[in-house]
């Protein structure tokens, strides 16, 4: 009845069995509702095009299939150049579960020669009785059973979240990821890579793992500067990717982030015990969960990337490259000089670091409200995309973009259309995107959603 009152509050005069209920049924019926144009036309005409009337839908959404609890077993593809992959995963649905109200989510990694259904079992335990209150999402990893932050290994995991999001009633600001050895290493790369996506990270004996490890280990933490991360390993765990072992990497991590000032990040070093037979308590694992939520539109933030494919940083996103992508295959051999108090391998470590990160694509943002502003530097980046995100910015005053040494201030409006279309491909109904504004070095800017839904073009 939630969701019939907001049709009826969303469009005044229209009857229970009017179009526009039918409308939004019919566009979420889809298979991928972002690319269905048509009822993305119908839903927009029949709710007269307003920003405000979409507002009350998103909010009371309940047009979800009616899952019932316990374990469902899907399967979806993922390609990676031209190899294809078969990915199969769990997702576990507690048992008091409605489409009426959204549920916290908790994407979860399993180790080396596990599956989803053995880390759904794991969390399970582990959570306890609070395993109730979340849906688990559980794919098992295609291919080799090493984590090396491939294309296809994201998606593996992307990709089924994306599923459910769009087909359960998720609560879009509690979504978790977290895993145990091999999932370990996923959930520091999906954390780190994809921050924006989740409310906290939980990452147990593994290490960040990314493209270009061992040297890229420590490239990217800069981007977890928003994100609470919580990372258990043992005191004795000699289990490693590399080089190192996952003691080693762990500390190396833990160093660089309190370098950095990260005042979110908690590591615990679990004293005389290894890789394996430990885990958290559930009420300390269930408390840190559910303590944290989503923070959708920080003030600042800083991304670091070699792939184009993780240019996005929260409500930035590069667009353009100034440059080509590293070649990974080719191995960096610089002359070491080892300093004192360290192994040959951590020398190795740092030097290859140094060389890498030389191709880091950058990018800071600083968003200040009060002045209605939004200031970002780049390297390596010539254009970007802006996700005006509900609440950064007053829409009904002009709004200044400074990008590359330039300055450009406008005004930018909420467009139903925009809102729309990436409500349809995420049902995120509290990172609301407004518009997208693409600036570039030259000063071009486009705000992609204008009055009459096309673009509007400054220079």
């Amino acid at each position: 009845m939630l969701f019939v009152a907001a049709m009826l509050a969303a469009r005044p005069g229209l009857s229970q069995q009017a179009s526009l209920e039918e409308k939004w049924r019919a566009l979420f019926a889809q298979t991928s509702p972002a690319a269905a144009e048509e009822h993305i036309d119908a839903v927009l005409a029949a709710c007269g095009d307003s920003p405000a009337a979409l507002r009350k839908l998103f909010a009371c959404d309940s047009a979800y299939p009616q899952l019932g609890g316990g374990l469902h077993r899907r399967a979806t593809t993922v390609v990676d150049g031209e190899t294809r992959y078969d990915v199969e995963y769990v997702v576990r649905v507690p048992g008091g579960y409605s489409p009426v109200r959204s549920c916290a989510l908790l994407l979860a990694a399993h180790g080396q020669g596990g599956s989803g259904a053995s880390i759904t079992a794991m969390m399970q335990r582990g959570l306890g009785a609070e395993v109730e209150k979340y849906i688990i999402v559980a794919p098992t990893l295609p291919g080799p059973r090493r984590y090396a932050g491939a294309a296809y290994q994201e998606q593996a995991y992307l990709k089924p979240l994306a599923w459910a999001r769009l087909n359960l009633n998720v609560d879009d600001d509690r979504i978790y990821v977290s895993g145990h050895s091999l999932g370990g290493h996923c959930t520091w790369h999906l954390a780190t890579m994809f921050p924006h996506l989740f409310a906290a990270a939980v990452p147990m004996a593994g290490v960040p793992l990314f493209e270009g490890s061992p040297y890229t280990s420590n490239s990217y933490l800069e981007n977890l500067a928003n994100l609470p991360v919580w990372a258990i390993w043992g005191e004795l765990d000699q289990k490693g990717p590399g080089t190192l072992s996952n003691v080693h990497f762990c500390r190396m991590a833990a160093e660089r982030l309190r370098q950095l000032g990260n005042s979110k990040f908690e590591g615990t070093e679990l004293p005389g015990v290894g890789h394996a037979g430990w885990w958290p308590k559930p009420e300390a694992y269930a408390r840190y969960l559910t303590s944290h939520k989503r923070l959708a539109a920080p003030e600042k933030l800083v991304h670091f990337f070699h792939r184009a494919r993780h240019g996005r940083a929260y409500y930035v996103e590069a667009i353009r490259l100034a440059r080509d992508e590293l070649d990974f295959s080719r191995r960096p051999q610089p002359k070491l000089r080892v300093q004192p108090g360290e192994s040959l391998a951590e020398a190795a470590i740092r030097t290859g670091k140094q060389v890498y990160d030389k191709s880091l694509f950058k990018i800071w943002a600083d968003l200040d409200k009060g002045a209605n502003a939004m200031s970002i530097r780049a390297s390596g980046v010539s254009a970007v995309r802006v996700y005006a995100t509900e609440g950064m910015f007053d829409l009904s005053r002009p709004v200044t973009l400074r990008f590359a040494g330039r300055s450009w201030t406008g005004g930018i409006s909420a467009s139903a259309r925009c809102m729309l279309t990436h409500y349809a491909a995420t049902r995120d109904a509290t990172a609301v995107i407004c518009n997208e504004v693409d600036v570039d070095s030259a000063g071009k800017v486009l705000v992609r959603f204008g009055p009459s839904g096309g673009g509007e073009t400054a220079e």
